[in-house]
C-alpha cells in the first residue's frame, strides 16, 4: 500500500483549500447546541437540544447562547419560523452578552420575526468587552409596522436606538462597559426595521454580504471604526433614511455594495461619513434610483480623508438631480461615473484642505463650487467663498 504523502508533499494547490477551509471553519469551532422551530421537521426536532413552543422563542436560543462552553461555540438554528419577545427590563429579544458566539441558520428558511407590541431589538449583544461574535444566515424581520414607536429618551445615548434588527453597542444605555469588539453578520436578511438594520459600535465591525432593507434610521451604521461594510445588497422599497453610514467612526470602508431604490422607495441618503470623522473609503458601490424611485443625496462627505472612487451612481430622474455633497478637504473624487448627479462642494472648516476631482464621466452631471479649494481635472485649483 503507498504512504500517504506528507504535508510538505502536498501540492501547493492542495494545501491553500486546505487552509482556507481550515480558516473558513474556525468562526465555527468549540461546541455546536442546535435549536430547532415549532415548525421545523420532525428531523430537526430529533436532532436538537432545544425545540422551541412557537411564542417567545428567544427562551430557548438565549438558553443555548449562556450554555456554550466557556471557549464559546455555535448556536445553529434549524429552519423554520422563530418569534422573538421583549426580555423585560432588557434591551432586546435574542441577547448575546459573551465572548467567542456563533449564532448561525439555515439562510431565508431561518427567520427570527419580532413579534408585535415589543418595541425592542430583534437581536443585542453587550457587555463588557465583549467580542469574537459572527451572526450570519439568518433572516431577521423587525417587523416596524407592528412595533411603530420606538421613541426612546432623546437625552440619553443610544436609548434613541434600541429599535433594531441587529445592534451591537458594549453598555445600557447610561451606563459605561468597555467597548464591544470584532463583530461580523454575515449573509443575513435583516428588514422592517424602526430604528437601525445593524447599529455596530466597536473595533472591527464588519457587515458582510447581506440583504438589507427599509429602516427609518440607517439600513446599516458602524461606529467607532475601524470597520467595514462590504458587499451587500440594499433593496430600498420604502422611506429610508440612510443606507450605509457612519456615526463618530473613523477608519471605515463602504465597498462594494448595491444601493437599489425601487418604485415607491424614498431614500435620503445613499453614503454617509460623519462630521470631523477621518479615513473613509467608499469604493466600487453601485447606486441606482428605478423610475418612481427617489433619492436625495448619492454620497455625503462628511468627514475629512475620504476616497471616493469606482464608483456608479444613476438615477432615471434627470429632473431630479442626485447630489454628491463635499463638506470637508483633504477629499478624493476620481474614476466614477455619474449619471444625473449634482458634486456640491461646500467646505464648512476653515482649513482650506484640497478637494480633488479627477477622471470622473460626468453624464448629465456637473460640479458646483460653494466654498472650498477645488482642484479639479485640469489641475487647475479654484477657491470660492460664498457669500
Amino acid at each position: 500500500m503507498p504512504r500517504p504523502l506528507s504535508n510538505s508533499q502536498l501540492p501547493q494547490s492542495i494545501a491553500v483549500l486546505l487552509l482556507g477551509l481550515l480558516i473558513s471553519s474556525s468562526e465555527s469551532l468549540g461546541a455546536t447546541i442546535f435549536v430547532a422551530a415549532s415548525d421545523s421537521s420532525q428531523k430537526s426536532k430529533a436532532e436538537a437540544d432545544y425545540v422551541c413552543d412557537g411564542m417567545g422563542d428567544q427562551e430557548e436560543i438565549n438558553a443555548a447562547i449562556v450554555a456554550l462552553p466557556e471557549v464559546g461555540g455555535t448556536v445553529l438554528l434549524s429552519e423554520g419560523n422563530f418569534d422573538i419577545r421583549r426580555i423585560e427590563g432588557e434591551l432586546g429579544g435574542v441577547l448575546i452578552r459573551r465572548s467567542h458566539v456563533v449564532l448561525a441558520g439555515s439562510g431565508t428558511a431561518t427567520r427570527l420575526t419580532q413579534a408585535p407590541a415589543q418595541e425592542t431589538n430583534v437581536i443585542r449583544i453587550l457587555g463588557s468587552h465583549v467580542g469574537y461574535v459572527t451572526i450570519r444566515d439568518l433572516y431577521v424581520d423587525a417587523n416596524r409596522e407592528q412595533n411603530p414607536f420606538g421613541a426612546g429618551d432623546p437625552n440619553i445615548s443610544h436609548a434613541r436606538f434600541e429599535f433594531c434588527g441587529i445592534k451591537g453597542f458594549c453598555q445600557v444605555p447610561g451606563l459605561t462597559a468597555s467597548p464591544l469588539h470584532d463583530i461580523t453578520i454575515r449573509n443575513t436578511h435583516v428588514v422592517n426595521s424602526r430604528r437601525l438594520g445593524i447599529m455596530l459600535e466597536g473595533r472591527n465591525m464588519r457587515v458582510i454580504q447581506n440583504v438589507l432593507g427599509n429602516a427609518m434610521s440607517d439600513s446599516v451604521e458602524i461606529l467607532t471604526g475601524p470597520g467595514e461594510i462590504r458587499g451587500n445588497y440594499f433593496e430600498i422599497t420604502g422611506t429610508t433614511h440612510v443606507a450605509v453610514g457612519s456615526d463618530r467612526g473613523n477608519s471605515i470602508i463602504m465597498a462594494e455594495n448595491i444601493v437599489h431604490v425601487k418604485k415607491g422607495g424614498s431614500l435620503d441618503i445613499g453614503f454617509r461619513s460623519w462630521a470631523d470623522s477621518q479615513r473613509h473609503i467608499i469604493a466600487n458601490n453601485i447606486l441606482t434610483v428605478d423610475p418612481g424611485g427617489q433619492c436625495t443625496c448619492a454620497i455625503d462627505i462628511r468627514g475629512f480623508g475620504t476616497a471616493v472612487t469606482g464608483n456608479v451612481m444613476h438615477t432615471s430622474n434627470s429632473k431630479k438631480p442626485l447630489t454628491l455633497r463635499v463638506a470637508c478637504g483633504n477629499t478624493l473624487i476620481t474614476n466614477n461615473i455619474f449619471e444625473n448627479v449634482v458634486i456640491e462642494v461646500e467646505d464648512k472648516t476653515e482649513l482650506k484642505q484640497p478637494v480633488i476631482i479627477q477622471g470622473n464621466i460626468l453624464d448629465n452631471s456637473r460640479i458646483e463650487l460653494k466654498k472650498g479649494n477645488l482642484v479639479t481635472v485640469h489641475g487647475k485649483t479654484s477657491e470660492v467663498v460664498a457669500d
